[in-house]
């Protein structure tokens, strides 16, 4: 799908399809105002005809085969219609667009007077809505004669020019980010292994302009990463420790991002139910969002220097699988006894993240599916995020506001470093599923040391299994977490 910015008004502006948001309580105003009095109050009358109020993501569509617009849609926005109802709005106008098979779709941006934002906020958000929404996943489907648009014109009238149109490159590029963070996470894991996420990983960087290293089992256990060793060892597919590197000119900060790779977990000898195991193709979503954000980093003109970090193997059984009772020794020295087999992200992770702190970051962000004590905690759309920063937990948590990705932070206290010490080693891996997740997280935190560190925990959003709340996500791989690290890194001066 291609996008172009037009300062066209909406009642000119030739498509198959127009989209207007209207907020509650269904009163049209400004430029969907203009449209119905354009097609002589006709709006106004099927909308009073079927109920329309403006609630979210409810639609009126009226047909108009005499006018420039072929089809007018009114999408409602709420009563407090910021960015994300504008987001929710765009998925909701190009869904209904490839119902309706409308090859070229315009999206009005402004609401009226004092709604909606900043005009280049609302470019961006229409954008990015459309975006994503239009996303799906057919590579293993018998092919079908699918309708997709392929124009999404953005009316922005008002706003600088520039500004507008570095929106909606951002947009784009965010939205391409964020696919192939969903492409990774829904590939199968005979598809999708440790190896065949390196090869992708290259390619992003040849495309990107990015440094590559990929760090194999022997090289892994010579440098001394004996954690991220112990769950490779119990599968046939060979590790691959990724290193992506961005370095602008002039940068003088460095960030590093570590994501969970665990292309298929089974839990190891601490074997997951057969009902736990059916979506542990998506155990890597934590590093195809940093492998994904890595690639457009350059396109967006991120200023410093960033680290991107993939763990990737598989967790599973064989006759040299870590069990219960190990002792390893991780890359920062410490020792950890494997009392869990099934919490084996935390040991590839650990390992990154003293890999990040040696290389020199200034700051450490990682992104694992790593609980089901956070989903307990926080549902299936909202992440928890813990570190040892507050103002770099706050600067992400402001960064997840802009994009619509829900961000809660949960407390580190003492007593949950406590469960994590070992009897007869520094660390265990597990203490039972109380504060699960703070208690993974507080794991993690000795290995970031006094390096400023968060810890997202994705497991609930990453993946969706039920109905998304929103239209933009897909069922499957949602790519949590892409907009949220790139709005941050372009953030950073």
């Amino acid at each position: 799908m291609r996008f172009t910015l037009t300062d066209t008004p909406p009642d000119r502006c030739p498509c198959d399809l127009l989209a207007l948001p209207v907020p509650e309580p269904g009163t049209l105003h400004g430029e969907a105002a203009d449209v119905d009095r354009a097609v002589k109050g006709r709006l106004v009358e099927i909308a009073r005809a079927e109920g329309f109020s403006g609630k979210p993501n409810r639609t009126v569509l009226l047909h108009v085969p005499d006018g420039p617009a072929r089809r007018i849609l009114l999408v409602g926005v709420g009563r407090d219609p910021a960015s994300e109802r504008l987001r929710r709005y765009g998925a909701v106008a190009i869904r209904r667009a490839r119902e309706l098979r409308a090859a070229r779709v315009a999206l009005a941006t402004s609401i009226g007077e004092g709604l909606g934002g900043t005009p280049d906020e609302a470019v961006r958000a229409v954008a990015e809505g459309a975006g994503l929404g239009a996303y799906a996943f057919n590579r293993y489907r018998k092919a079908e004669n699918d309708a997709e648009v392929a124009e999404a014109i953005v009316i922005a009238r008002r706003g600088d020019r520039e500004m507008l149109g570095r929106a909606m490159r951002d947009a784009d590029v965010a939205v391409r980010a964020t696919y192939r963070a969903r492409d990774l996470v829904n590939e199968p894991a005979n598809v999708l292994t440790p190896s065949a996420l390196a090869e992708i990983a290259k390619e992003v960087a040849d495309q990107s302009g990015l440094e590559h290293r990929v760090i194999d089992y022997e090289e892994a256990r010579a440098m001394g990463m004996g954690l991220f060793a112990a769950v490779a060892q119990g599968s046939a597919q060979p590790p691959k420790f990724i290193v992506l590197e961005y370095r602008p000119n002039g940068a003088r900060r460095t960030v590093a991002l570590v994501g969970k790779g665990i292309t298929f977990d089974s839990g190891g000898l601490s074997i997951k139910t057969a009902s736990g195991m059916k979506t542990m193709k998506g155990d890597m979503a934590g590093a195809a969002a940093v492998i994904a954000a890595m690639g457009a980093l350059r396109e967006l003109g991120v200023s410093v220097r960033v680290l991107g970090i993939a763990a990737a193997t598989e967790n599973m059984i064989n006759g040299a699988a870590m069990r219960p009772g190990d002792i390893v020794r991780g890359l920062s020295g410490l020792t950890v006894e494997i009392t869990n087999t099934d919490a084996e992200g935390r040991l590839v992770l650990a390992d990154g993240l003293a890999y990040a702190v040696r290389a020199g970051a200034d700051e450490v962000i990682d992104l694992a599916t790593l609980t089901g004590a956070s989903v307990v905690a926080l549902g299936d759309w909202t992440a928890g995020v813990m570190g040892n920063n507050q103002p770099l937990i706050d600067r992400l948590l402001a960064a997840a506001a802009s994009t619509g990705e829900q961000l809660w932070q949960l407390p580190l206290y003492e007593e949950f470093l406590d469960a994590m010490r070992g009897d007869i080693s520094d660390l265990k891996n597990s203490a039972g599923r109380a504060g699960g997740a703070e208690r993974a997280a507080a794991f993690l935190g000795e290995f970031a040391g006094s390096t400023p560190w968060a810890h997202l925990d994705i497991a609930g959003p990453a993946f969706a299994e039920s109905a998304p709340p929103a239209p933009y996500l897909p069922a499957g791989g949602t790519g949590f977490g892409v907009r949220t690290l790139l709005r941050y890194l372009t953030s950073l001066g």
